[in-house]
Parts: C-alpha cells; structure tokens; sequence
C-alpha cells in the first residue's frame, strides 16, 4: 500500500513540475541608403562604420509611400553616459542605431552581448537597433494616408552630440507640406538616463479631418542568444488601455495578424528578456495596433518576432507630446515612467508580486549598498531567508516528531473504528488533544514559504541584474547554467551539457533527506523527487541554484541541529 502511494506521489510531483512552463507562460508570466556616417561607440574614434553592413528583413505595416528625395539625409550620432544613438532626419527623427553604454562601478560595460547585424557576438554592447538602410520606421508619422518617412529639415549642423549628465539638447526636425502647412518633430534629449522627450506639431488648412498615427515596424533585436526568450514568454508587445494590459505574444515561426485596440491607450512596449522600448503619450490615444512578423535569419535562432505598434488618432490635433524609454527593463528605471509600465515585469501573480519586489530590492541593496558581488548577495540572502525561516522549519520538524509518536496510536483507533467514521473523527481528535498534536502544523510552514520560494523562482529567472554576471571560477554568468561540460547528446529534461551547481544541491537535498526522513517506504519517493530536481535545475539559471544550494546546506545543518537536540 505504502509503495501504491509513493508511486502515486511521485507521479502527482511529476505533472506538478510539468506545468511550471504554463504557469511561467501565464504570470509570466522604408527604404533609402543613409549617408557613410560613423558611429561613436564609447565616446571614443573607433567607430563602426553603418553604411557597409547587410540588409535585413523589413517588416512595414504601410508601404503604400515611397520615400520623397527633397534633401540631403543627414545622421546625427548622441552619446550620454547610458547610451549611443543615432537619429536620421528622415521621418522627422527615426532612429538608425541603438546601443547601450552604460558602464558599472568598475567602470566596465554592465550590458554585453548582443547580436550584430545576425551574428551574436558576446563581447559587443547590447544593441536594440542596428538599421543601417534605415528602412524601419523607429519611429515615423503618418498623416491620413501619407506616411511621412521623408527628408525633413533640423536645426543643427552638428553630426555628433554629447551629453553629460544634467545637460539637454533640443532636435527640432521640420517638414514642409506647402507653403503654410508644416509637421514638426521636436526631441529633448538629455544625459539623464534612458529617457528622452518628443514633440509632434501640425499645422494645416485644410479642413479635412484626417487620422494621425505614430508607427514603430522596426520592433527591436534580440539581445540573447537562442530562442530562451521566446520559450520562457519574455517577447512580446503590450499595449495598455482602460486600465488593463493587453498584448501579443509570437510563440512560433507563424506571424501574428495586426489587431486593434481602441479607446484610451495609455502606452506601448516592444520588449525582449531583459531590455524594451517603451512611448507614452502624454494624453491617451484613440487606438493601437500590433502584429507581429517572424524573421529567422539570426544565427542560433528559429524564432525571432519582428513586434509593429501603431498608436493612432481619429483626429489630429495641433501636438502630441511623448515619453520614449529604451533601456533595460531595470524596476530602478522603469518605475520613474509610470506606475502601470510595471506591469510588463515579471513579478508574478498579485499574491506573490510584493514578496517579488522585496526579494529583488533585498538583493540590489546588497550589491548597490555593500558593494556585494551579486553571488555573494544571493549567498547573504540565502543566510537571511534561513533565519527567517528556521523557527517554521522547527515548529514543522518538532509537529512531525510529535506524529511519529501518535503514529502507533492512531492505527490502533483507525482499525478499531474503521467501520465508524464520525466516532474515528472523534477519537482522533481526543488523541491529537491529549498529545498536543496539531495536524496541519506541520504542512502550514511549508504553505507559508509557497510565496516567497515562488517569487524566488520568478526574480531569478527574469531579472537584468543578474544579467552578464559572474562570481566565481566556471560561474560567469548568474544569468546562465553554470554549463562546464557539453554532452554529444541531448538528455530529455536534462539538456545536453553538465552543469555543476544542480548536482551540488542535490547532494544538499539528499543529505536532508538522510536525517528527516521518518518513513523508510517513503525512500523511493524522495530518491525520484531529489532525482527529478537535478533534472530540471540543470537548465535553469546559476544564481537560482546557487541561492537554493546555498539555502538547503543551512537547511541541512538546521536540521542535523534538531536532530542532536531531541
């Protein structure tokens, strides 16, 4: 009977890890050559040259207007302590090139990796846009039924911009529709951060009233290697309208028709794993569509969605002023945008949200205000989620010692009244009276650690910080498996290369399991489940192993503890 059920539970345990992905999914988550203009990359002379690299698959929800040559394509390059940009006069200030330079306190790039052009290269700075032809509207307007990716005219001769922290540069991008009527396109930049301000003015005659849309097709490149993003739901495009947060989500190599949303957009954002592009309107807009289209050029990579945003009015009026965002999806930064664009992280369900948020504020402070390797951050973590949580651990082990004793007793009253069911409910609960045992004691510290070991799970597997991260010997990145070793075959739920963190907390969870357990039938269960665990954590990310390992030796010695004081 004792084997029936540890078979059954074994099972139970194996459909429950089977769903994690669903779970995970659920909260869990143009055209014209550009002038021979160089990029400056770390403010310094070795720039790239963007006018000689390959074409890449465009992706355009009108293509209807060709471009107007009235002028000289101009490319003008801004650098600021978080990034290097270059902006086209083309359609009034579309973006041509994005890259983040944004360094840590070893003065070293803190983002790396990144694709160039289809090719990832682990030693270049993360780069969101690499439109050489400029081809994408990154982004454009369109009046009516004209899409303006024309040549319009700016207000500076200058080709290179810095900008230091504090200081603001004003682009004013004009385009001539007549003799009177013009649209405009002002930009503040400034050194400040991610951030930048744009204004979009129109002045016109005629009394036709025409839709206005501003329109992003050119989506933005992956920054990891492989298809991990899209398994684990990080791509995607949002929208948020009356309140809620509505998205698309290209989960394969089919492409994802445009849909529309109307009334009161609140905002857009393009996102990867780690970085995103994000505008809000300054007042909601009337209706947004987004679609989605594969591109599966890159190297390593079957799945690459192309995301398009459209943000429309059914009216126009004389301005419309936006917020545009392209950086990490760093809460430090984001939460400086507007409260709801947090929505669009990872924290999980609204039960386990705040625990999320304290678990990752807990880990910046020590990294930010002690100075602490983000390794060893995760290791004070795991010590300070022990003492947290060793008296429930205790009040857990002293309720299972104390139903070992009863143990003997309560088969004795389950035989004598087997056929009796409310006198065995009665006489249980005499026994449990008299003894001072309390059932559910010994299950309710385990329900109460649920949301924190589940906002655990969720930080460390999407947040930036540990992005790019390494700690000691073969971890170099807190990000990635701790991989020392590739296999020359695949294993199912393994993978097919050797990480080494899983099988050092397993051997933490055997040990555990060594001196807790009561019930020597219960064996072949815990072998599987602790078996099981190896499995799995082979894939998942090294600062989620580290922090688990670290906290099941403590476990492990709390335990041992116990044990030596009965």
């Amino acid at each position: 009977m004792n084997i029936q059920r540890n078979i059954f539970a074994g099972l139970l345990i194996f459909l429950v890890f089977l769903t994690i992905p669903l779970y995970l999914d659920f909260i869990g988550i143009e055209q014209s050559d550009t002038n021979e203009n160089n990029i400056l990359e770390n403010k310094s002379d070795n720039a790239p040259d963007i006018s000689n690299k390959t074409d890449k698959k465009i992706i355009s929800l009108d293509d209807s207007n060709q471009p107007i040559n009235n002028g000289i394509e101009k490319l003008i390059t801004i650098n600021t302590d978080y990034y290097s940009m270059v902006v086209s006069n083309r359609s009034g200030g579309s973006i041509v090139f994005y890259q983040i330079t944004e360094k840590d306190e070893n003065q070293k790039p803190k983002y790396i990796g990144s694709y160039n052009q289809e090719i990832y290269d682990d030693s270049l700075m993360v780069t969101l846009i690499d439109n050489p032809k400029n081809q994408n509207c990154t982004p454009c307007i369109k009046v009516g039924e004209n899409k303006l990716n024309n040549i319009f005219d700016i207000n500076t001769e200058e080709t290179n911009i810095i900008l230091n922290r504090g200081e603001y540069k004003e682009l004013i991008f004009t385009y001539k529709l007549d003799s009177q009527d013009y649209i405009q396109n002002k930009i503040i930049l400034n050194g400040n951060g991610y951030s930048y301000e744009s204004e979009y003015s129109y002045k016109s005659n005629t009394q036709n009233q025409q839709s206005i849309e501003l329109i992003w097709n050119g989506g933005i490149l992956p920054t990891e290697m492989g298809d991990a993003d899209i398994w684990e739901g990080h791509s995607a495009a949002y929208i948020y309208h009356n309140e809620n947060l509505e998205s698309i989500i290209q989960a394969d190599n089919i492409d994802v028709e445009s849909e529309t949303f109307n009334k009161n957009i609140d905002w857009f954002s393009i996102r990867n794993k780690y970085f995103s592009v994000i505008m809000i309107p300054q007042e909601s807009m009337d209706y947004a569509k987004l679609e989605s289209k594969n591109n599966d050029t890159f190297e390593n990579r079957e799945i690459t969605p192309i995301y398009s945003v459209v943000l429309g009015s059914e009216t126009i009026k004389p301005n419309y002023s936006f917020t545009t965002y392209m950086g990490p999806l760093d809460i430090d930064h984001i939460k400086l945008l507007d409260e709801s664009v947090e929505s669009i992280m990872n924290f999980g369900w609204s039960i386990i949200k705040p625990f999320s948020k304290m678990i990752l504020w807990i880990i910046k402070s020590l990294h930010n205000t002690l100075g602490l390797n983000y390794g060893l951050a995760l290791i004070v973590l795991g010590v300070i989620m022990r003492i947290v949580m060793g008296p429930l651990t205790k009040k857990s082990a002293e309720s299972s010692a104390k139903m070992q004793e009863v143990a003997p007793l309560q088969k004795k009253i389950q035989e004598k009244y087997k056929d009796n069911p409310q006198q065995l409910q009665k006489e249980m609960g005499a026994l449990w009276k008299k003894h001072g045992v309390n059932p559910i004691s010994g299950c309710l510290p385990m329900l109460l650690q649920w949301p924190i070991l589940m906002s655990l799970f969720i930080v460390f597997r999407s947040t930036v910080e540990f992005r790019g991260q390494p700690f000691i010997f073969w971890i170099k990145d807190l990000s990635q498996p701790d991989y020392i070793l590739d296999l020359p075959f695949h294993i199912p739920m393994y993978g097919s290369a050797i990480a080494v963190l899983p099988i050092i907390m397993g051997i933490s969870m055997f040990l555990t399991m060594g001196i807790t357990m009561q019930d020597k039938s219960q064996k072949p269960m815990m072998y599987f489940m602790n078996t099981f665990f190896i499995l799995i954590f082979n894939s998942f990310p090294s600062a989620l192993t580290l922090y688990y390992t670290v906290f099941n030796f403590l476990s492990y010695q709390q335990q041992l503890s116990i044990k030596k004081n009965k």
